[in-house]
C-alpha cells in the first residue's frame, strides 16, 4: 500500500454519514494541499483501508449500523491499520463519550461545530507526528536489517575462529585429564588458545588481546598465525624464544615504532612446552601467571611485566623449567575470571578466590572442575554484565 496518493500529498480519511460534512472537510483540507478520500459509513471506511494507506482518519461518532467507536476499535485491532491517527470529529460532546473516544485509540477528540483554524492545526499535527513515526519506523527497520547482516558477518567470523582453535585439540588427547573453560564477551573473542605437537613436546598457549569483540578477534587470528610460522616454519620451540619471536612479528604486523597510543595494541599470554618423555615443564609468560598443584598445594609462576607489543621494557622473555610429578594439574588462565565484578557488595572476583577455588575442587575430574568454574562464575555474575573474554585450560600431566 503507498503511503502517499499519487502526487505525494498527505491523505486523509473522512467518515461521515452527513455528505454536507464530507463536503466542508474535503474542501478544506484540499485547499491545505492534503489528499482527501470519503466514506459514508463505517464498512465503506473499513473497505477504504483494505485499499490504501492513510496519514489520517477524522470519524464521526453518529452513524448507521456500525457507529464510530465500534469503527475505530477495528482499525485499532488490525495490525496493518491500528498505527493511523484517529481523530474524532462530532457533534457528540458529553465527557463519558470524549472519554470512550481514548479508550477506543483516537489521539484527539474535536467537537462540532469546530473552528476551522483550530481544525487544520490539530490535523496537521497529527500527520507531523505520524510522518515522524514513520521515518523513525523505517529507519529501525533499516538499521535492524544492517545489524541482521552484521551480526551474520559476525557469527560466520565466530565459526571461523572456533575452526582455527580447535583445529589444534588433537594433541590434548596425549594428556590424562584436559579442560578449555573458553567464554567469550561478545560474540567473537580477544581471547584465544593455541596447541601444538611437534617430537615429544607439546606446546600450550593461552592468550588475551587487546580490545574485545572483533578487533580482539581479529588480534587473536594474528596470534594463532604468528605462532604457527614461529613454531612449525621457523622451527622455534622454547616457550620464552616463542615469545621473543611473536613480539617481534606482532610489532612488525602492527608498525608499532613505541609511541603513544599504539605501546598497548598486542597481547598477553601464558605458554608451556610439556616434554612427553623427560616429563619436563618449561614455562615462560607476558603478564600472565599459571598455576601448578601438587599435593594439596598451588604454586604460582608470574610472567615477566612485558606484553607481546612494543613497550619501555624490551627485555628478552624469562623461562621457568619444572620438573612435574604425577597428577601435576597445571592451570592456564586470562584475567577475565577474576576481574569479573559480581558479589555483594559488587566488586571484582579476584585471584585469591580463584586460587581458593581451584584448591577446593583441584581432586575432581577435571571435567567435573570446568563445571564447578563455570558455576562459580556464573554464581558470582549475578545480574552483572560480563565484563571481558574468559579463558582458563586445566591440564593433569
Amino acid at each position: 500500500m503507498n503511503q502517499k496518493n499519487d502526487f505525494g500529498q498527505p491523505s486523509v480519511l473522512i467518515v461521515d454519514d452527513n455528505p454536507k460534512n464530507l463536503q466542508i472537510l474535503g474542501v478544506l483540507l484540499k485547499n491545505e494541499g492534503l489528499g482527501v478520500e470519503f466514506a459514508l459509513d463505517g464498512k465503506s471506511a473499513l473497505s477504504w483501508l483494505g485499499k490504501n494507506n492513510f496519514d489520517l482518519i477524522l470519524l464521526d461518532v453518529m452513524m448507521p449500523v456500525m457507529d464510530g467507536f465500534s469503527v475505530c476499535s477495528l482499525i485499532k485491532k488490525n495490525p496493518v491499520t491500528r498505527e493511523i491517527p484517529i481523530i474524532f470529529i462530532t457533534a457528540t460532546a458529553d465527557s463519558e463519550s470524549i472519554i470512550k473516544g481514548f479508550e477506543t485509540g483516537a489521539v484527539d477528540y474535536i467537537t462540532k461545530p469546530f473552528i476551522k483554524s483550530e481544525l487544520l492545526i490539530r490535523v496537521k499535527t497529527q500527520i507531523e507526528i505520524k510522518k515522524v513515526r514513520d521515518e523513525i519506523v523505517r529507519n529501525l527497520k533499516e538499521i535492524e536489517y544492517k545489524n541482521m547482516l552484521i551480526t551474520g558477518s559476525i557469527r560466520y567470523a565466530k565459526a571461523i575462529q572456533t575452526a582455527v582453535m580447535k583445529a589444534s585439540h588433537s594433541g590434548l588427547t596425549l594428556f590424562p585429564e584436559h579442560f578449555c573453560l573458553f567464554l567469550p564477551r561478545d560474540i567473537v573473542s580477544g581471547d584465544f588458545y593455541w596447541f601444538h605437537k611437534i617430537d615429544n613436546k607439546m606446546l600450550i598457549g593461552v592468550f588475551d588481546c587487546t580490545g574485545h569483540g572483533i578487533p580482539g578477534a581479529f588480534m587473536s587470528i594474528l596470534g594463532v598465525t604468528l605462532l604457527n610460522e614461529t613454531v612449525i616454519r621457523e622451527k622455534i620451540t622454547d616457550p620464552h624464544l616463542i615469545l621473543d619471536r611473536l613480539r617481534e612479528k606482532i610489532i612488525e604486523a602492527l608498525g608499532q615504532k613505541g609511541i603513544f597510543p599504539e605501546v598497548g595494541d598486542g597481547m598477553d599470554g601464558s605458554l608451556i612446552s610439556y616434554d612427553m618423555h623427560f616429563k619436563r615443564l618449561v614455562y615462560s609468560g607476558a603478564y600472565n601467571s599459571t598455576y601448578l598443584i601438587r599435593n594439596n598445594e598451588i604454586i604460582e609462576f608470574k610472567g615477566d611485566k612485558m606484553p607481546l607489543s612494543s613497550h619501555p621494557i624490551m627485555a628478552g622473555f624469562s623461562s621457568h623449567e619444572i620438573e612435574t610429578k604425577p597428577d601435576d594439574i597445571i592451570y592456564l588462565f586470562t584475567d577475565g575470571y577474576i576481574d569479573q565484578f559480581g558479589g555483594k557488595p559488587v566488586r571484582k572476583f579476584r585471584r585469591s578466590q580463584l586460587k581458593e577455588l581451584l584448591m577446593r575442587n583441584h581432586k575432581e575430574p577435571l571435567k567435573t572442575q570446568k563445571r564447578l568454574l563455570l558455576d562459580a562464575y556464573l554464581n558470582w555474575q549475578g545480574r552483572e554484565d560480563q565484563v571481558d573474554d574468559i579463558t582458563i585450560v586445566g591440564l593433569r600431566l
